[in-house]
């Protein structure tokens, strides 16, 4: 038979762009999904409109923390194939540039996320490469995109803005 090369890359994936596929789902098609949107917008307008925050913000953080077990069963069922003692050591930092990034959207965390996934692969294989190359170099290439997206945005929303008025009051 064929086998197939060795690489990071397993089930986990098709997983994941399903979960981001249901999240997307969840909260843009469902009424629940609008209450967590709703209660993260405006916390005080959800409780006047009939929303109970405590209970979405706990719907949000189960939702959150069956995301976070996903990574977790992926690093150790899938890519380590055993449990070490850092096996998610950044994952978190990372995950919250990507959502910062993608902009809390679920096809902008995708892209976002595949932007940083090679990112990081791609430096690991440079690493090996190039003696002078530190993976920490990947890390604050990393940390630039969000700085400057962050900015591009911060600067770009009044531009943005003034269009969408425009456009929207030239009808």
């Amino acid at each position: 038979g064929y086998e197939l090369p060795s690489s990071p890359l397993n089930l986990s994936l098709v997983i994941a762009l399903a979960a981001c596929v249901f999240v997307g789902w969840f909260l843009w098609r469902s009424a629940a999904g609008y209450a967590v949107r709703a209660v993260g917008s405006a916390p005080r307008a959800a409780h006047y409109a009939g929303i109970r925050p405590r209970a979405q913000i706990m719907v949000a953080m189960g939702l959150s923390g069956a995301l976070a077990g996903m990574v977790g069963i992926n690093e150790i069922s899938g890519v380590q194939g055993k449990l070490t003692l850092d096996f998610v050591a950044g994952a978190g930092f990372t995950g919250i540039a990507v959502s910062l990034m993608g902009r809390n959207h679920p096809v902008g965390i995708v892209l976002a996320s595949l932007l940083f996934g090679v990112l990081y692969q791609g430096g690991v294989e440079v690493s090996f490469e190039l003696q002078g190359f530190s993976r920490e170099m990947v890390v604050t290439a990393q940390g630039l995109i969000v700085l400057f997206s962050g900015a591009m945005a911060t600067v770009s929303a009044p531009l943005f803005t003034r269009v969408y008025a425009a456009v929207k009051g030239g009808r």
